[in-house]
């Protein structure tokens, strides 16, 4: 398969997934968030990486300095450290979270059942006050994995939060968000295909039949029926060549007989 076709695919299936991403954002919540009852307000001192950063809990003159891990997402490694090694999209992740953090009027920590990890580091939700007109409060974890910085990742007791984290996830997937169409060999945009809730290293099987070498057939393996393979080439008629090679008007009519 050439490289132009390669690339046509992966912004097929991106394209293909924007009807269920419809529906997955009707589906979300559309309440405003508020700071939670609790919440104690921190001043951003520097990141570490995408899921961790130094805060100052004094607000004021002095340094009294913790570092906060946020709890109910993994974001990709930077470094060696604590075992680790560098990963894709890793220096996203930190550039986002950073950003983030440095435009935010106010920052505010969370926390759950067990308030440190092993490595000592504070284990919180972090909610943040955005620097725009409307001062919205943002859920800063959740916002990390919706945007397909960071995977949702339970911390057995500390699961607060972690259904609406996993939601999340599954959004991202589902749009292709991130690490899960640039990290992703398979880029499946099928939370029921990414089994251990991690970008694959390598492609997985999506067809539902066996299928030849013929581009038409390999493309059309992408739908689930007939009608979305039409609709695709009515709106993208330049595919003419992959999903209607007979030319006569009715996409992937081999495939799906």
């Amino acid at each position: 398969m050439n490289s132009s076709l390669r690339a046509a695919l992966a912004a097929l299936l991106i394209i293909v997934a924007l009807a269920s991403g419809v529906a997955a954002s009707a589906q979300r919540n559309t309440e405003k968030d508020v700071i939670p009852a609790g919440a104690v307000q921190v001043e951003f001192v520097k990141v570490i990486d995408g899921d961790t950063f130094d805060v100052d809990y004094d607000l004021g003159p002095g340094k009294d300095y913790d570092r906060i891990r946020l709890i109910g997402i993994d974001t990709p490694e930077t470094s060696y450290s604590y075992g680790n090694q560098p990963e894709c999209y890793g220096p996203e992740a930190t550039n986002r979270t950073e950003s983030l953090l440095l435009s935010a009027d106010e920052i505010w920590v969370e926390r759950d059942v067990n308030p440190v990890d092993p490595n000592d580091r504070l284990l919180r939700y972090v909610w943040y006050v955005t620097g725009t007109s409307d001062h919205a409060v943002v859920f800063l974890n959740e916002q990390l994995v919706e945007e397909g910085y960071a995977v949702a990742r339970d911390y057995p007791p500390n699961l607060k939060h972690q259904e609406r984290l996993d939601d999340a996830e599954r959004r991202a997937i589902k749009e292709g968000r991130g690490m899960w169409t640039t990290c992703d060999a398979s880029v499946s945009l099928d939370p029921g295909l990414e089994d251990d809730d991690v970008p694959d290293t390598a492609p997985i099987d999506r067809t539902k039949t066996p299928i030849s070498d013929s581009d038409e057939e390999l493309v059309c393996s992408f739908f689930d029926t007939k009608d979305q393979a039409q609709d695709f080439l009515n709106l993208y008629p330049e595919m003419a060549d992959d999903l209607d090679p007979d030319g006569n008007g009715r996409a992937c009519d081999a495939y799906f007989r």
